[in-house]
């Protein structure tokens, strides 16, 4: 029994059509028509096996051709013959139930091996097509990938800055409580009356020392916050910055009465610096290995004059700590060296990350290295003048990135955030 087909097309393309499937010899009905209309209406009429329709003539096109045919011949395979060599123009014909979807550049005998295709119940498609459709499935693919993986590095992050918060809260609790309660105490005393004289100016002291603790915490949280807004503004200037080592190293041998701040200052030393955030540098790197270093023991505050600016370091005396936590402690803030929960150090965990913002900031670097004899030496270089770029000193063994340390496997940094 022949199979009955249908083709629709423009008049030239239906001589084409007809000749290439004359010449195959395949025991067909054919009937011809011009317009998708006339199509649906000869369809339904002569009930073809096969429908070949162009599907960008004028009138009735594309996938509303395709839906309305099928409508008509439920059992119809309908074959677009189309110029578009597109595999979403493919993808649309295809649902909406189109059996194969053929490409004119491929020739009209390109339909009749559709035909034999959708015969034995196949979906056919242009080479052409089906190469840009698994292109375009692959990309795909690949980008649902890159999408999961994006998901899925999201949720670790979401649930390290649910952690970090947590952290960040009960480290700040722990060292706001401290002054708070100190302060607290005091007032209370005081304003109890009959505390003697001389007591009373002590307690006047640690009430004081208490509240400058307090606002100093303060400080450094604001600091943070201006850091990471990105709105914290130097006004650096060339200023001799050896007073400031000097005042820096009064301030906090005070706070830290039993370690010896031994220094290595010279007279001048002339950089381009904002005083107060250099001070401010200077003296995390001093809290911090006065912090660590034990009772009875020396930190050496040295700064220098070099051809790649001024290079100021400060080498502790402590038992080390994590190699790992040293890095994130540079990275990031409210890293402290201790488990908050059983703190026996005062920080809050922002000293290196601010003091590495702040050098940055000047337009240069810090780095941590072990010491041999144990302890950390913490060091940074500034330029000497407005407009000197930083060079890492070879001397120095300097990472060639900002802020990255180098530490030997048996010996880890102990220098810790504030």
């Amino acid at each position: 029994m022949p199979t009955r087909v249908l083709l629709c097309d423009a008049p030239d393309g239906l001589a084409q059509l007809q000749y290439a499937l004359m010449r195959t010899g395949a025991s067909l009905e054919i009937e011809v028509v011009t317009d998708g209309f006339r199509a649906v209406e000869v369809s339904t009429r002569t009930r073809p096996d096969i429908v070949v329709a162009e599907i960008g003539l004028d009138g009735l096109s594309g996938a509303e051709l395709v839906r309305r045919l099928l409508a008509s011949v439920p059992e119809a395979s309908v074959i677009c013959y189309s110029e578009a060599d597109s595999p979403l123009v493919a993808a649309e014909m295809l649902r909406a139930g189109a059996s194969a979807y053929v490409l004119k550049d491929d020739g009209p005998d390109a339909v009749f091996r559709a035909m034999r295709g959708v015969i034995a119940g196949n979906v056919s498609l242009s080479p052409s097509v089906a190469g840009h459709l698994a292109e375009r499935l692959t990309h795909e693919s690949n980008h649902r990938a890159d999408l999961e993986a994006a998901l899925s590095e999201l949720s670790e992050q979401l649930e390290y800055l649910t952690t970090a918060k947590a952290d960040f809260l009960a480290n700040v609790s722990h060292e706001l409580r401290t002054p708070v309660t100190v302060a607290k105490g005091l007032a209370y005393v005081l304003q109890k009356g009959g505390v003697p004289e001389d007591e009373q100016d002590e307690f006047m002291t640690q009430l004081g020392a208490a509240l400058d603790k307090l606002m100093m915490l303060i400080d450094e949280l604001l600091t943070i916050a201006d850091l990471d807004r990105g709105t914290l503004a130097l006004e650096a200037s060339d200023v001799d910055v050896a007073p400031i080592l000097h005042h820096v190293a009064d301030e906090v041998a005070r706070r830290y009465p039993n370690i010896e701040i031994v220094r290595e200052i010279p007279q001048t030393l002339d950089a381009a610096a904002d005083l107060v955030r250099f001070a401010e540098i200077v003296r995390q790197l001093l809290e911090n290995g006065c912090r660590y270093s034990p009772e009875g023991s020396s930190v050496l505050l040295k700064g220098k004059t070099m051809d790649e600016g001024v290079v100021v370091s400060v080498t502790d005396r402590g038992d080390g700590m994590h190699r790992a936590l040293v890095t994130k402690a540079f990275d990031e803030p409210f890293t402290a060296g201790e488990e908050i929960l059983r703190k026996e150090r005062a920080g809050v965990g922002i000293g290196l990350h601010t003091a590495r913002q702040l050098v940055l900031q000047h337009g240069g670097i810090l780095w941590a290295d072990p010491v041999p004899a144990g302890g950390t030496r913490v060091s940074f270089v500034i330029p000497a003048h407005r407009g000197d770029r930083v060079t890492t000193p070879p001397e120095l063994g300097v990472p060639e990135a900002p802020a990255t340390i180098r530490t030997e496997p048996q010996r880890s940094a102990s220098a810790s955030s504030s």
